[in-house]
C-alpha cells in the first residue's frame, strides 16, 4: 500500500514517536504532549491526532502488562478505570453539545492551581479510606473532558500525584493502566467514526515500532531518576497540560 508521504515525513514522524515513547517510558505519560506537535509541523492536525491512536494503544497496554504485581493494580484501581472508561463514552456521545472552550479554559485553571499547590509545602494528600471513591471521581471527570477534547491526563495525573503510598514505578504502572480504559475506546471510536482510514492505520501500526524503542530507552533511564526529581517532572507536564488546556480554549 502507498503511503502517500515523502521520505523526510515518515522520518520526522519516527522520530517524534521515538521521542514521544522516551518520555512515556521515563515518566510513563506525556507522550501526546510532545509526539502530536511535532507531527503537526509536517501533517495536518487531525492527521497526526490519529496517527498516535494505535502506538498509545500499544504502550500502555505493554506498559500496564509488564507491571510488578498487576494484580494488585487492578484490584486497587478496577473502580477509577470503570468511571474512566464510562466517562469517555460519555464525554464523547452525550456531552458533546457542552461549550468545549468554557470547560477547557475553567480545567485548565483548575489543573494549574492544583500542580502549584501539589509542588509547595501545602501539598495535598488523598487519605486511604477515600482513595476508591476520589479516584472514580477524578477519573470520571478525566473520562468526560478527554472524551470532549482528548485531554485525558491531567485529571488522571492529578488523582495519582495525591496518593502517598505511590512510588515512581507504580505510578507509570498505574496510570498506563489507567490510560487503557480511555484510549481503547477512543481508538474504537476513531475507527467507528471513519476517522481512520486505510493509510492511516498502516502509518499508526509501523508508528509502533519508534515509539517502542524510546519507550525501552526511557524505561531503563527511570531507574536512574530520584523519585523526588520524577514527581517534579510530573508536576512539569501537569503545568503544561493545563496550559495546553486554556491555549486550545482561546484559539
Amino acid at each position: 500500500m502507498n503511503l502517500d508521504l515523502a521520505p523526510w515525513v515518515l522520518a520526522w514522524c519516527a522520530l517524534a514517536m521515538a521521542c514521544g515513547g522516551l518520555i512515556k517510558g521515563v515518566l510513563g505519560i506525556g507522550t501526546p504532549l510532545l509526539t502530536v506537535p511535532m507531527m503537526a509541523l509536517v501533517l495536518p492536525v487531525h492527521e497526526a491526532v490519529v496517527i498516535m491512536a494505535i502506538p498509545v494503544v500499544a504502550a500502555n497496554l505493554w506498559q500496564a502488562y509488564d507491571a510488578e504485581q498487576p494484580l494488585e493494580t487492578v484490584k486497587r484501581f478496577w473502580p477509577a478505570l470503570a468511571a474512566l472508561f464510562a466517562g469517555t463514552w460519555f464525554g464523547v456521545w452525550i456531552l458533546s453539545g457542552i461549550e468545549e472552550r468554557v470547560l477547557l479554559t475553567i480545567v485548565g485553571i483548575m489543573v494549574i492551581c492544583f500542580t502549584l499547590i501539589q509542588g509547595s509545602k501545602r501539598k495535598i494528600m488523598i487519605p486511604a479510606r477515600v482513595e476508591k471513591l476520589t479516584g472514580v471521581a477524578f477519573c470520571g471527570s478525566a473520562g468526560l473532558i478527554g472524551g470532549l477534547s482528548s485531554m485525558f491526563g491531567p485529571m488522571m495525573i492529578l488523582y495519582l500525584v495525591s496518593l502517598p503510598t505511590l512510588s515512581k514505578d507504580k505510578f507509570v504502572n498505574t496510570i498506563s493502566f489507567l490510560y487503557v480504559g480511555a484510549v481503547v475506546p477512543w481508538a474504537v471510536l476513531l475507527v467507528v467514526m471513519g476517522l481512520m482510514d486505510a493509510r492511516l492505520a498502516l502509518v499508526s501500526g509501523l508508528a509502533v515500532i519508534p515509539l517502542s524503542a524510546g519507550l525501552l530507552i526511557g524505561r531503563s533511564i527511570r531507574k536512574y531518576v530520584r523519585d523526588s526529581i520524577f514527581y517534579r517532572l510530573i508536576l512539569g507536564v501537569l503545568i503544561v497540560s493545563g496550559g495546553s488546556m486554556i491555549w486550545r480554549a482561546l484559539l
